[in-house]
């Protein structure tokens, strides 16, 4: 009795079977919703005001980097980089800045950056994440799938686009 023919097809059945199991799956949101490192927060509301994204201009986000205690995102026309502390749900943003592009609307980003600047605390609420000076909301963030977000904010720019 030859084992080749035998123990072959075995290996490739177990081998086939057991790859499957150990196929890469996408993370599942729900499970990161405890936890703002590592996820594109994109700015929804900026002092009670819903923001506005401007034509042509990409929506404004923020960048928690895990590893490093990085802050980076984008206003809708510059840059952002910087450094985060964060402590249970005291989060303090620093050492701030941004590229130099002039845009329009620069008031938004000024603005923005300035809240941001005043950041003590955070509070997570699903997939909404809402920044704090003191006991005062002062930017609420959305995460999710980019897909959907990106949608979402299509929708919103083509509603007041033909309101």
């Amino acid at each position: 009795m030859n084992y080749r023919n035998i123990i072959l097809p075995v290996a490739l059945l177990l081998l086939l079977s057991g790859g499957s199991s150990c196929t890469l799956q996408p993370k599942d949101l729900a499970l990161e919703k405890d936890n703002i490192k590592d996820a594109y927060w994109v700015l929804m509301s900026l002092e009670g005001q819903e923001v506005q994204p401007l034509n042509d201009t990409r929506t404004a986000y923020i960048r928690l980097e895990e590893n490093e205690n990085d802050v980076d995102g984008f206003t809708g026309c510059n840059k952002i980089s910087g450094s985060y502390s964060l402590d249970d749900t005291r989060l303090q943003l620093s050492q701030l800045r941004t590229t130099r592009m002039a845009c329009p609307g620069m008031e938004e980003e000024n603005k923005l950056m300035d809240v941001l600047g005043r950041v003590n605390n955070y509070k997570l609420s699903g997939d909404l994440l809402t920044l704090f000076e003191g006991d005062k909301a002062v930017a609420t963030f959305m995460t999710g799938n980019p897909e959907m977000m990106r949608k979402q904010v299509e929708d919103r720019l083509h509603i007041e686009i033909t309101e």
